[in-house]
């Protein structure tokens, strides 16, 4: 057990665990190695009856990658974490009736898991109470845990018992980790009012029926703003459901705001009414006016939340309303004043730091490097073709290898899928948030990507301060005729538009090569452009060998020009070395001029998984490889590819001039030729002389090893990503 990664458990027994965890559980998931478990009380799928907070807790689990499991006693709990340690989490556990399920489980916990209770709302049984709680649940609360976390400073824990407060550990409100994930928009957008009711609340029957006078108060307020031309936003409490679970007949211009607390934009709210309860703490966090309201005779506790705005009466409620959209200034002075006279901790930063020393110390571990989680990238592409695993999967291997990367691929195919028949923006740009928030990733790349929803995934991802990265191996915007049947679909409007969005709102535009950089800067794309010094990397895989030629190879897909001008030369040596073997490897056909040489000339299909595609090539064994390319626009900015594939498995490169092939065949490491009269000589050249051969394959794969191996491009790519987040660090600011 002791080499097994620890395990923080979630227990989810009442509806607000949801909701007080799930900030938690995000951080935890994001900023740290361990595995995730939640465990699902059976009591919560009756609690539930709607099915929403099921729903909730199933797209958590797979925003943390969490496993989800279920149990129906104690013993369930003991048996599914009996072989783990780590932590346990609950929000909902004191030996109250109410919270004996979680409690009970926290009894059953192997001793292997440190148990935490986090208090779920400002006033809370256990560890600042209300009159109408103490009246109700009495002052002696006590946990099975062995930490207690608080919204606040020990000394305002004043219904925790004495023996409880070495447990302590003051956290903050766990819901001011929202803001971590949730962009804060500014308040004041409008002039609808929220109202909140807690109307199953204890405090709502203890001390007085104060239900039916609410919901008068409610109908009373709706009605006198539909007279001011104004809606009213009503939120039901999300476990309670009163209004609904009763149905409360409501006015006409009442609106129900009835998604989770996380899920629900508090500042589009001019301002915001409720009887006394936690949700007052998420107004004010939204630095909207907040109002509490109190019974008419002060029977109810509203100690708790003494300084916010208190309204009685629907004339009160009415003056409220109509001073905040007047001036919310005043209000938000006052809020302010109220959170530092009770030291609630609302900046997120404060609070995910407070969380991460304690679970990093509760779990030992010395050194808070060993704790960083894997690196999360996201990769984009088209599908998986062979850049992609060239310029990312490959060089990343050994990193993910190791656990410390986590390398997502999403490719067009998938997104098609994700976006179904949905057009409307609204609905897209929910789609691309959920794929984001899926994968919470820490940089993402759009590998040589066209397709859809480039805009929205790159304002999106961007919005969510995730650097971007657009890596580029051809001039996209101008594919020719020649490549083959691809070009209709290259050049289609949607795709170049997608490639050139990209070009232009990327942190950092990859490139493969320096002649891509800067034809790209000839078309205007100037700025955050990086090339890389290689493209692609290569090991020897059968040493250079003295040996008569008697293959001569060309690998390649869509190159039926390239072929037609080699017809000729091949034709001439193939005439007059009737020992030498021709291979074609890919999905050309052999040309019609070339058949007359029987069974002397031989075409390979075309293997499409990349692993069985180097597999197949490595097993052919070539002595002279051919790399034509015509000296177009769209060629020359090419990689070398060719010439370090051929060179792994000893082959000779013969090249054409003037294009990707002049440096790394410099030096005696490959011959680039121009006519069909150089192609002649070139090839006659290496068969007639064998150790002539033999030294070039040996002089390239020396460059090989030193100037393209994996290891530097490894590293190549890890020094574009901290430039990429370098540059969206600039632009941010």
């Amino acid at each position: 057990m002791s080499h097994q990664k620890p395990t923080i458990v979630f227990l989810f027994d009442l509806i607000q665990d949801i909701n007080i965890l799930r900030p938690i559980a995000r951080v935890l998931a994001n900023e740290t190695p361990y595995r995730l478990m939640f465990l699902r009380s059976h009591k919560l799928r009756r609690r539930d009856q709607t099915g929403v907070w099921q729903a909730e807790l199933i797209e958590l689990a797979r925003l943390c990658r969490a496993k989800l499991a279920g149990f129906d006693a104690p013993s369930r709990v003991y048996g599914l974490l009996q072989n783990e340690h780590g932590l346990v989490f609950s929000a909902s556990e004191t030996d109250l009736p109410a919270h004996e399920t979680n409690h009970e489980a926290f009894m059953a916990m192997p001793n292997s898991f440190v148990r935490i209770t986090v208090q779920h709302g400002h006033e809370c049984v256990g560890f600042r109470q209300n009159v109408e709680q103490t009246l109700a649940h009495g002052a002696r609360v006590r946990f099975a845990a062995d930490v207690i976390c608080g919204w606040g400073p020990l000394a305002s824990m004043t219904h925790m018992a004495d023996s409880e407060r070495p447990k302590f550990f003051e956290l903050g409100p766990p819901l001011a980790l929202n803001r971590l994930f949730n962009r804060r928009r500014e308040a004041g957008g409008g002039e609808i009012g929220l109202v909140c009711e807690n109307l199953h609340s204890v405090r709502m029957r203890t001390t007085g029926n104060f239900q039916a006078t609410y919901i008068d108060l409610i109908r009373q307020f709706a009605t006198s703003q539909a007279a001011k031309g104004r809606r009213v936003a009503l939120r039901p409490h999300p476990g309670g459901q009163f209004v609904l679970k009763n149905n409360i007949a409501l006015p006409d211009n009442l609106e129900l705001a009835n998604s989770a607390m996380y899920k629900t934009d508090l500042a589009r709210f001019a301002f915001g009414i409720s009887a006394p309860s936690s949700v007052l703490i998420d107004m004010v966090m939204a630095d909207i006016p907040t109002a509490v309201w109190q019974d008419a005779d002060g029977q109810i506790d509203v100690t708790g939340y003494a300084g916010l705005a208190a309204v009685s009466s629907v004339d009160d409620w009415i003056a409220f309303a109509d001073a905040a959209v007047r001036d919310p200034v005043p209000f938000r002075k006052r809020q302010q004043e109220f959170l530092d006279r009770n030291h609630l901790a609302v900046d997120p930063t404060i609070v995910r730091e407070r969380l991460l020393t304690l679970v990093h110390g509760l779990l030992s571990q010395p050194d808070n490097q060993a704790l960083e989680r894997p690196r999360r990238i996201l990769l984009i592409s088209n599908a998986v073709i062979p850049t992609v695993e060239i310029s990312f999967i490959k060089p990343l291997q050994l990193l993910a290898d190791a656990d410390r990367l986590d390398l997502t691929v999403i490719t067009e195919a998938e997104l098609k899928a994700m976006i179904g028949k949905a057009t409307v923006a609204e609905e897209l740009n929910k789609i691309v948030q959920n794929l984001i928030d899926s994968i919470s990733p820490d940089l993402a790349v759009f590998c040589r990507y066209s397709g859809p929803l480039a805009g929205e995934l790159i304002a999106g991802l961007q919005a969510s301060h995730v650097p971007v990265i657009f890596h580029i191996d051809d001039d996209l915007l101008h594919v020719p005729p020649e490549i083959g049947p691809k070009y209709a679909e290259h050049n289609r409007p949607e795709r170049t538009s997608a490639v050139r969005e990209l070009l232009e709102q990327a942190d950092l535009v990859y490139t493969s090569t320096g002649r891509l950089q800067q034809r790209l800067a000839d078309l205007g794309f100037d700025q955050r452009v990086s090339a890389g010094a290689i493209y692609c990397s290569g090991q020897v895989v059968v040493p250079a060998e003295l040996s008569d030629v008697s293959v001569i190879g060309f690998m390649g897909n869509d190159k039926a020009p390239e072929l037609e001008d080699l017809i000729p030369a091949l034709s001439e040596i193939l005439r007059h070395n009737p020992q030498v073997r021709f291979e074609l490897f890919g999905s050309m056909a052999m040309p019609p001029e070339l058949q007359q040489f029987g069974d002397r000339v031989h075409a390979i299909p075309r293997v499409s998984n990349y692993g069985a595609f180097v597999e197949a090539f490595q097993q052919l064994r070539w002595h002279i490889g051919l790399a034509p390319l015509r000296q177009t626009p769209f060629n020359v900015v090419k990689a070398d590819t060719k010439w370090v594939d051929y060179t792994s498995i000893g082959t000779a490169v013969v090249a054409s001039a003037g294009t990707a092939y002049d440096r790394c065949c410099a030096d005696n490491c490959g011959t680039v030729v121009e006519s069909n009269e150089d192609w002649v000589s070139a090839l006659q050249s290496l068969i007639n002389d064998p150790q002539r051969r033999f030294q070039m394959v040996k002089s390239a794969q020396q460059k090989l090893t030193r100037d393209y191996s994996q290891d530097l491009l490894t590293r190549q790519v890890l020094q574009k990503f901290e430039l990429a987040t370098q540059l969206a660090a600039q632009r941010r600011n």
